[in-house]
């Protein structure tokens, strides 16, 4: 029997498999996708925690059809998205700082109708370069027998998993010490600049105004260069910004110092505790979290704001 994960991280643990199969999204339901042993037993510790409190499905045992010499290291999961990727991608990769024995490079299970290879190339590079210690990343498009696949659990991910371990958080803060600061040291993290309209800000051109006004650079993290962003995260002291994306890397850079204000953007009232936790836990900042949805309750996405509530919110906590 296979037990679903809880929203209590996983103990660190790595595990060694010699001749293990990674197998990789089948296409179905809840992504199915892993690792089996040399024998054909799945592996439990390879599923994934995905968005939404869902949990990866077991996989079909199938024939291999290639062979990855060598010993590498299961990252996480892939995803062209970059919030996902930060989530499901690296959640692995705290074990670079504890196996014991060389890494030839890092693999990650293909996602169906994703193209990781372009992405990696791309957007995602220079996350990459950043966590992965210029280790080759190898993704698995068929079954893949690996001679020895260090397999270690989730040390991060969705909901409640975002304060990550402790090993995983000093992972990350070893590989984020050096960045070079530059930028303002007021920030408003927008979503305007985006495309799908799932993804905008209700009323944002007017918000944007309002953190003109009061002093704020307007920065859309998505147009810059990854390590630009990083920069730019690291110099400012009062930040304030809708649920997203930037929520995610931004602890891993932002100044213990720093203050921070996060509102609901969408109908997802949980996700502003899961921030704040992650927040908390790798950047020791306890945001504010403002609700600014109209009442009574919408159901549509963006959210319809109140002004006047994110207004009063953001003064009484000392960011207008």
């Amino acid at each position: 029997m296979i037990l679903p994960l809880t929203d209590d991280l996983p103990d660190p643990r790595i595990r060694v498999v010699r001749g293990a199969v990674v197998v990789p999204d089948q296409g179905a339901d809840l992504v199915p996708h892993g690792v089996f042993d040399s024998r054909g037993a799945f592996l439990p510790l390879s599923r994934a925690r995905l968005s939404r409190g869902r949990v990866s499905a077991v996989p079909e045992a199938r024939a291999v059809e290639d062979h990855l010499p060598g010993t590498h290291l299961y990252m996480g999961f892939s995803h062209t998205h970059f919030g996902h990727f930060l989530l499901e991608g690296i959640a692995r990769l705290w074990a670079l700082d504890h196996a014991e024995m060389r890494i030839d490079g890092l693999v990650l299970p293909a996602r169906c109708d994703m193209d990781m290879e372009h992405n990696l190339s791309h957007n995602l590079g220079p996350v990459v370069a950043r966590l992965c210690d210029g280790l080759p990343v190898r993704i698995m498009h068929v079954p893949t027998r690996v001679d020895r696949l260090v397999l270690p659990s989730a040390g991060f991910g969705h909901g409640p998993w975002l304060a990550g371990t402790p090993a995983f958080r000093a992972f990350v803060a070893k590989r984020f010490a050096q960045i070079e600061v530059d930028g303002p040291e007021r920030l408003y993290l927008t979503r305007g600049r985006l495309n799908r309209p799932d993804q905008l800000v209700d009323r944002e051109d007017e918000i944007e105004a309002m953190m003109e006004a009061a002093g704020y650079f307007v920065f859309a993290p998505e147009k810059f260069h990854f390590e630009v962003q990083l920069g730019v995260f690291r110099a400012a002291r009062q930040i304030v910004g809708p649920d997203g994306s930037a929520f995610h890397h931004l602890p891993f850079a932002m100044r213990g110092d720093a203050r921070a204000a996060v509102f609901m953007r969408r109908n997802r009232p949980e996700v502003l505790g899961y921030l704040a936790r992650q927040m908390e836990g790798f950047a020791g900042v306890t945001p504010t979290t403002i609700d600014p949805r109209v009442r009574p309750l919408p159901r549509t996405t963006p959210a319809p704001l109140d002004l006047d509530v994110l207004r009063r919110s953001l003064a009484d906590a000392g960011f207008l």
